[in-house]
């Protein structure tokens, strides 16, 4: 594979050896990290920049993944790669030079670029990482990641919760108790944690959140914004452009970062297209308070979830005595001050309620968790200690269609639970295990999503309810899931390990 790199390789040698290295993985921009004399600390990358764009460019002659390939989405945008990381779990392909790549594949790209720049700063070899996952990741997208991880040859010691990671670095850096919601708004995902953090030892309460909302929204809605105020006064269609509509996708997320810290922009694109009657520019002003406008549904969304995260973990606001918030699309002002409106019934704040932590950088956070993990697997970090748990409800179906709860949601894990099930009819040949997830909302709402299924063999000759069939679900350290089935009678037995159906 070969990575296409504009500058000389930066090398730092570290000593002979091998690491453990953390990977903040994201939708839009990754992050590497490692320890050094006992703090975590951000890897550049061969630009030098501590971010590496999650873009890939797949030409016929090479690979190209990062800031290169991100500058090529807008003249080759057939050839390019984006926000793969949604597409993870699923069955979407993509077809590019008549050969269709799945999202492993196109993460794989990023991954072995990322460990190259690794190996290429630290000076030796890196054969293992712990990788960050939303903690709403279901098990399919867990296992597509653990995929992607070795297709590049790195072995994962560790899928980390991306709140669980923020919460390490605030955690480690302030020490003291404290009970943290923290909420991590990335490109494409929406993570939602309660954590009680005492004595070094971090204990998950609640989770929540969802892999269709981060900025991308936020990008979507106000480039859909654009596209009607240009058209109201030009029939162009500047989405049916390839290269146009690239520019203007550009231009609106950085559009959305100036308004973070303004109360207006100027959006400019000159030569956007060229049609036969001539140039067009596009020049138009949007202010902080149209763009909270155009979020107003998005926010909501967030909102609603942040709510449901302490329904389902029968917490209250006034549990939180700290906030945390990391991923980029954080930094909009909007998401702090519907932070606000959730807790503020139950934070006097002029009594010293919740605060935001903003002692912590928002884009840093994840990466550097995941290297004081990383630290702690490698031996320079002692002390930490962690307890996450299950985002969902995870149990099979009966021959009625109802769904059986075997693992609880929030059931810290690892955990193995057992089961007994029998026949329904007389003589009957195979059981069918189909195995489901149910994400139970409040108000006895539910979410059912089939994992998968599959069949154990029953001995013949014996009246219903006789045999007696052992399912046992385990979850192991990185919130991946195995079923096992087995015939108690017989000894015959099967098992799966969750993965894309």
């Amino acid at each position: 594979m070969n990575s296409a790199k504009s500058t000389p390789k930066v090398r730092q040698q570290q000593g002979k050896g091998k690491r453990i290295i953390g990977i903040d993985l994201g939708t839009t921009n990754s992050l590497l990290s490692f320890v050094k004399n006992g703090a975590p600390r951000i890897i550049p990358n061969e630009r030098g920049s501590r971010t590496t764009p999650s873009v890939v460019c797949l030409k016929k002659d090479k690979v190209i993944v990062g800031e290169m390939a991100r500058n090529q989405a807008v003249l080759n945008s057939e050839l390019t790669v984006a926000n793969v990381k949604l597409a993870m779990g699923t069955d979407r392909g993509f077809t590019i030079n008549d050969r269709c790549y799945t999202p492993e594949e196109i993460s794989g790209f990023i991954l072995a670029h990322l460990r190259e720049i690794a190996e290429d700063y630290l000076g030796c070899e890196v054969e293992e990482a712990v990788i960050t996952v939303p903690a709403y990741f279901d098990d399919n997208q867990r296992q597509a990641t653990l995929r992607a991880a070795a297709m590049t040859g790195i072995r994962v010691r560790k899928l980390l919760n991306e709140p669980t990671a923020a919460a390490l670095t605030y955690g480690m850096s302030q020490g003291g108790n404290s009970h943290m919601l923290v909420i991590d708004l990335g490109g494409g995902t929406l993570d939602i944690t309660l954590m009680a953090y005492e004595d070094k030892v971090f204990r998950v309460m609640g989770v929540g959140g969802s892999t269709a909302i981060g900025g991308l929204n936020f990008d979507n809605a106000l480039i859909e914004h654009i596209l009607a105020r240009f058209a109201a006064h030009c029939p162009y269609d500047l989405k049916n452009d390839r290269i146009a509509y690239q520019q203007l996708v550009i231009h609106a997320e950085k559009a959305k970062i100036d308004l973070s810290a303004a109360d207006s922009t100027a959006l400019m694109i000159p030569y956007i297209a060229v049609t036969d009657a001539g140039p067009l520019h596009l020049n138009m002003e949007i202010s902080r308070a149209d763009f909270n406008d155009l979020a107003r549904p998005v926010l909501e969304d967030i909102k609603r979830h942040i709510i449901e995260t302490f329904s389902l973990a029968g917490l209250s606001p006034e549990w939180v005595d700290s906030v945390i918030m990391v991923g980029g699309a954080s930094r909009i002002p909007a998401v702090g001050e519907l932070v606000d409106e959730v807790l503020c019934p139950a934070c006097a704040r002029s009594s010293g309620g919740p605060r935001l932590k903003k002692n912590i950088n928002p884009d840093e956070a994840v990466a550097r968790g995941a290297g004081i993990l990383a630290g702690v697997l490698n031996g320079e970090i002692a002390g930490v200690e962690f307890h996450d748990i299950t985002a969902h409800n995870l149990g099979i179906e009966d021959d009625k269609g109802d769904f059986i709860n075997i693992i609880p949601a929030a059931s810290s894990y690892p955990v193995e639970v057992s089961r007994l099930f029998t026949t329904v009819v007389d003589d009957q040949p195979e059981v069918i295990i189909h195995v489901m997830q149910d994400r139970g909302l409040p108000e006895g709402r539910h979410d059912f999503v089939s994992l998968g299924r599959f069949h154990l063999t029953v001995n013949h000759g014996r009246k219903k309810g006789e045999p007696n069939i052992d399912v046992t679900f385990a979850i192991d350290l990185n919130g991946v899931l195995t079923v096992s089935a087995m015939d108690l009678d017989t000894g015959e037995g099967k098992d799966i390990t969750i993965s894309e159906f």
